[in-house]
C-alpha cells in the first residue's frame, strides 16, 4: 500500500498511528521542504501540539525558521539540550566528573600507551597543576609493558578520585554550560561535546528526565540524523518510555553519514521496530546525468529520480534538468604511496596539477572539490601553516583544526572575519562569553581599535591570539593553557638530554636517515634514531607554530578555506548547497592510510568498511553538483577497467 503514497503521506500516516519515523532521502530531495511540510500538517491536524525541531547549526536553525511560523521550538542540538538540563544543576554536579575522568589502559601498543600517557599528563596538570617525568620511549616499555601499564592505571585511579573529590568540594551553583568548544574544570563548566555526553549521563541515571522531555513536547524531529551523535539518538529512542506521547522523527540520509561522531545510519532502530523507514526518491537539485550517476554510489537500494521546481510560476521540463558527467583520467606510472620520498612526491604532483590544468581549459568556472594537499594551501595562502604541519603529521588537516581549535586561533579568526563582514551580533556574543562587556562608546572604540590591528598588521598568529587574550576579547581554555604547558614542557625535557644535541647537529648536517647517521654515531640503532627523529621534528614543530614564520592571514585564509570562500573546497567532510558546475578531484596521494578512493571501484575483494567510507564521502562531493560533475584521477595503468566502468563519458589526459 505505501509503495502507492507519496513520501510526504507515509509520514503523515505515521503521525496517524503515533508510529515513529525516519524519513531517508537523498542529495537535493527537499528533506527540509519536506520538514517544514510535516509541521504545517501537524498544526492543521493537530492544533495545540508542542513540537521541537533540533538541528545541528545556527545557519540551520534559521533556514528551517524562515520556512514555518514562531509557535515551536527550533534551535540546535546544544540550545535543546542545555534548555532540557540547565535547572537541575545538582543533579548535573553529579555527573560532570565523568567528563573529566581518564579510561584505564589495557593490553595496549606503545603508540597507543603514549597518547594515553599524554592525556594524563595534561588532566594532571590542568586539576592539579603537577608535572610528570616526560614518556618512556618504545624499548623500555616493551620490555616493561604490563609494569608501565599497571603503574599508568594506578596515577589514573589515583587522579580519578581526586577529580571526584574535588568536584564534590565545589558549589553545585557552579556548573554551568559555557557555549564554548572547551571544558574548564577551574570553572566547573562543560563544553559543546561534554554537554552531549552529560545529558546521556542525566537521561542514563534520572528516568524522570524522559518524562519531562515527553510532558514538554508531542513531537520532536532531528534534521540531519546521521550527523547527529548516537548518544543523543539513543536518548530520543530508547530512554523515552514506548508509550511515551512524543513521536520522532528523524530527517537524514546515511550516504551523507561523513562525520566520525554522528550516528551514520539507524539501521538497527528500523529491524527493532523503533522506527519506520520512508523513502523519498526525488532529486530537485541535480541534473539528470548526475542524478543517473550518484545512484550508483549508493548502497541502500534508494533510486533518486528528477524532480521539479517551479521558478517564477513555471514548472521545469526535463530539459532544463540536463548536464554531464565526464572522467577526466590520467595514467601515472611512479611511485603513489604517501611513505614515497620528495622526489616522488614532487614528480607526482606536478602531473596531477598539469593534469586538472589541462581539464580546467575546456571547463572553465568548475569549483574544485579535492582533499587538502600542498598545492591547494598555496593557491588558498596557508602554505607555511600547511608546511609546518605537513613536515610532522600525515593526516594534516585533522591536526591542523585540532591544533587551531585548541589554541583558540580558530575562536580569534572567526571572530576577526565576523568583525570585518560586520556581523556584530556574533562578536558581541562572543566578546560577552569571554566577559568583555559592551556598556558604553569606549568599549566599541577599544574592541574596534584592536581588530583593526588585528586584522592589519603583519605579526605572527600566536602573538596576536597572546594579545587577544590580555584584552579579554577571548577567554584562555583550559585546553589552549595544557597544549602551551606540553609544550614548554617538552622543549625543556629535550634541552636536559644529552645525546639530543649530537642527533640534531648530525640531522641538521644531511645526516637525516638512519642509513647515513649510522656510519658518524658509534652504536646508533634504528628505534633511537626514530624516537629522536620524531624528537626533532616535534620541537620544529612547535619553534615554527609559535614564532612569527605563521602569519595571522594565514589563519584567516585557512578559515575562509573551510567556509568554501576560495576557488578550492576541501573534500574533507564536505557538505553543503549546490554548486552549479563541480570538479571533484580523487587524489589521495598523501592520504593514503585513510582515504583511498581506488576501493570504491575496485572489482576485487576490499574492505567493505574502508570501501563505503570513501564511497560516501565521494557521494557527498558528487551530489553538490547541480548541472555538470567532472572527476579526474590519476592511475595506474591496472585500474583503468575497473574505473571507467562506472563512467560512460571518459577521456584520456596524456601528460608530457
Amino acid at each position: 500500500m505505501d509503495s502507492k503514497l507519496t513520501a510526504l503521506e507515509q509520514v503523515f500516516n505515521c503521525i496517524k498511528e503515533e508510529q515513529n519515523f525516519v524519513l531517508q532521502g537523498g542529495a537535493g530531495s527537499g528533506k527540509t521542504e519536506s520538514l517544514k511540510r510535516v509541521i504545517e500538517h501537524i498544526s492543521i491536524n493537530y492544533p495545540g501540539k508542542k513540537i521541537a525541531c533540533i538541528t545541528h547549526t545556527n545557519l540551520a536553525v534559521d533556514e528551517i525558521k524562515s520556512r514555518v511560523n514562531d509557535d515551536y521550538t527550533i534551535c540546535t542540538i546544544h540550545s535543546f539540550l542545555n534548555d532540557l538540563i540547565k535547572d537541575y544543576k545538582k543533579n548535573i554536579h553529579e555527573v560532570i566528573g565523568e567528563i573529566f575522568k581518564l579510561k584505564k589502559v589495557d593490553n595496549i601498543e606503545h603508540k597507543d600507551y603514549k597518547k594515553c600517557y599524554e592525556k594524563y599528563a595534561s588532566s594532571l596538570h590542568s586539576v592539579l597543576n603537577e608535572t610528570v617525568p616526560k614518556v618512556v620511549g618504545k624499548r623500555e616499555y616493551d620490555k616493561s609493558a604490563v609494569e608501565c601499564n599497571n603503574e599508568l592505571n594506578t596515577n589514573i585511579e589515583n587522579l580519578n578520585s581526586k577529580i571526584e573529590r574535588l568536584i564534590k568540594e565545589k558549589d553545585y551553583n557552579e556548573v554551568r554550560y559555557n557555549e564554548t568548544r572547551f571544558d574548564s574544570f577551574r570553572d566547573l563548566s562543560f563544553g559543546h561535546n561534554s554537554l552531549l555526553q552529560i545529558a546521556s549521563y542525566l537521561f542514563e541515571r534520572y528516568p524522570l528526565l524522559s518524562k519531562i522531555l515527553q510532558d514538554k513536547y508531542d513531537f520532536t524531529f532531528v534534521d540531519e540524523y546521521q550527523d547527529t551523535n548516537n548518544a543523543i539518538i539513543d536518548i530520543l529512542l530508547n530512554k523515552i518510555p514506548v508509550d511515551s506521547k512524543t513521536l520522532i522523527g528523524l530527517f537524514g540520509d546515511s550516504m551523507q553519514g561523513i562525520y566520525d561522531d554522528g550516528i551514520g545510519d539507524v539501521e538497527d532502530y528500523i529491524k527493532s521496530g523503533l522506527l519506520k523507514k520512508v523513502e523519498k526518491e526525488d532529486n530537485y537539485r541535480c541534473s539528470e546525468q548526475v542524478i543517473e550517476f550518484i545512484n550508483q554510489l549508493r548502497d541502500d537500494g534508494l533510486k533518486q529520480e528528477v524532480a521539479f521546481k517551479t521558478k517564477n510560476g513555471l514548472v521545469e521540463t526535463i530539459v532544463d534538468r540536463q548536464g554531464k558527467v565526464k572522467l577526466y583520467y590520467s595514467v601515472y606510472d611512479g611511485s603513489r604511496t604517501a611513505s614515497g620520498n620528495p622526489q616522488n612526491k614532487d614528480e607526482y604532483l606536478q602531473h596531477l596539477n598539469s593534469a586538472i590544468k589541462q581539464v580546467e581549459e575546456s571547463n572553465v568556472g568548475f569549483k574544485k572539490l579535492m582533499l587538502t594537499n600542498k598545492s591547494i594551501a598555496s593557491e588558498v595562502g596557508f602554505e607555511n601553516l600547511y608546511s609546518v604541519f605537513n613536515d610532522r603529521y600525515v593526516d594534516v588537516k585533522e591536526e591542523i583544526e585540532k591544533d587551531l581549535t585548541r589554541l583558540q586561533l580558530l575562536d580569534l579568526a572567526e571572530l576577526s572575519k565576523a568583525y570585518s563582514t560586520k556581523e556584530y551580533n556574533f562578536v558581541i556574543t562572543e566578546l560577552k562569553k569571554a566577559g568583555f562587556l559592551i556598556t558604553a562608546i569606549e568599549d566599541k572604540t577599544k574592541v574596534s581599535s584592536i581588530l583593526d590591528g588585528i586584522l592589519a598588521t603583519e605579526h605572527g598568529a600566536m602573538e596576536l591570539l597572546d594579545l587577544a587574550f590580555e584584552s579579554k576579547l577571548l577567554k584562555k581554555s583550559d585546553s589552549s593553557c595544557s597544549y602551551i604547558d606540553r609544550k614548554d614542557s617538552f622543549l625543556n625535557d629535550i634541552k636536559k638530554d644529552e645525546f639530543y644535541p649530537t642527533f640534531k647537529s648530525q640531522y641538521d648536517s644531511g645526516q637525516n636517515t638512519f642509513a647515513r647517521m649510522v656510519k658518524e654515531v658509534e652504536g646508533l640503532n634504528e628505534e633511537v634514531f626514530k624516537e629522536y627523529e620524531r624528537l626533532y621534528k616535534k620541537e620544529r614543530f612547535y619553534n615554527d607554530l609559535f614564532s612569527c614564520k605563521i602569519k595571522f592571514e594565514e589563519i584567516i585564509n585557512y578559515v575562509s578555506y573551510l567556509n568554501e570562500e576560495k576557488a578550492y573546497i576541501t573534500m574533507h567532510k564536505t557538505k553543503g548547497s549546490g554548486i552549479e558546475n563541480v570538479m571533484v578531484v580523487l587524489d589521495e596521494y598523501f592520504w593514503y592510510q585513510k582515504y583511498k578512493f581506488k576501493t570504491i571501484f575496485d572489482s576485487g575483494e576490499v574492505d567493505a568498511e574502508k570501501r563505503l567510507y570513501n564511497q560516501k564521502l565521494f557521494y557527498v562531493a558528487c551530489s553538490r553538483a547541480i548541472d555538470n560533475l567532472i572527476c579526474i584521477k590519476v592511475i595506474a595503468p591496472d585500474e583503468k577497467d575497473d574505473l571507467l566502468s562506472y563512467f560512460t563519458n571518459h577521456e584520456e589526459i596524456v601528460i608530457g
